[in-house]
């Protein structure tokens, strides 16, 4: 069992922080005028990350189970209806200014819900004694994982992050991958993955939404529009290049 953690470690844990790392780096020696472009890459990061759990969610969704159905719509409408609802009373609660420090950590909280089901992917491969295919998981969903470091940084913007936030982001989103690398030797329903992937579409819905409102301002929409087509296009090749290795999908 502690083997099998190790491998969760190894492929969400550890990519997850020198991905935050790595974002922090750039964001220090970059000139201010590629922040634009960076919270681009982030959206483009979280929007890819959205129609993958869509598709993970619906794929296990039953046509004729209207059981599954209701877990579905109620798990995406409590994530991002609710997300949104807390916004708002924070806002007119009088505690807007950790608004913005708010959204890395709903980014990092969708980001651990995904990584929940690419750690049971790997827990599955390495019970079945499938140890080559364990092995190409780890590190297709590490480099996966890394870049989602950007999204959470990005969706900071000019908030200043403690090494404390860096610290509990980076368990957020990473841990669950080890969590669901162990859970995946104890048998999981079908209806509990099916609430983790809409909640955790639900919750990157609500992100992306809020960093376009953010960032997609007059002058730097070409910025943000080239970042999000770039922050896509890594996830696309990551997630091709994992397919090509292992015949896995990402």
């Amino acid at each position: 069992m502690i083997n099998v953690i190790g491998l969760g470690a190894i492929a969400g844990l550890i990519p997850v922080y020198l991905g935050i790392l790595a974002a922090l780096f750039l964001g220090k020696v970059l000139p201010r005028t590629w922040e634009g472009g960076l919270i681009g890459v982030a959206n483009g990061v979280l929007v890819y990350l959205f129609f993958d759990l869509m598709h993970e969610a619906t794929e296990q969704t039953g046509a004729r189970d209207v059981v599954s159905w209701v877990v579905f719509l109620g798990s995406l409408g409590v994530s991002f209806v609710g997300l949104v609802a807390l916004e708002s009373s924070q806002v007119f609660g009088g505690r807007s200014g950790n608004r913005m420090l708010s959204l890395p950590y709903m980014i990092a909280v969708g980001m651990g819900l995904h990584n929940l089901g690419e750690g049971l992917a790997i827990g599955a491969s390495y019970a079945s004694g499938e140890y080559t295919l364990s092995a190409l998981l780890v590190a297709g969903f590490g480099l996966h994982n890394g870049t989602e470091g950007f999204g959470i940084v990005g969706a900071a913007g000019k908030t200043p992050m403690s090494w404390r936030d860096v610290l509990l982001l980076g368990l957020i989103a990473g841990l669950p991958t080890c969590v669901g690398t162990f859970l995946s030797g104890q048998g999981v329903s079908p209806y509990f993955s099916i609430c983790f992937y809409a909640l955790a579409a639900g919750s990157l819905l609500y992100v992306v939404l809020s960093l376009t409102v953010m960032s997609y301002t007059a002058t730097r929409r070409v910025q943000v529009a080239a970042g999000m087509f770039a922050g896509i296009s890594l996830m696309y090749v990551t997630a091709m290049v994992l397919t090509l290795v292992s015949g896995v999908r990402s």
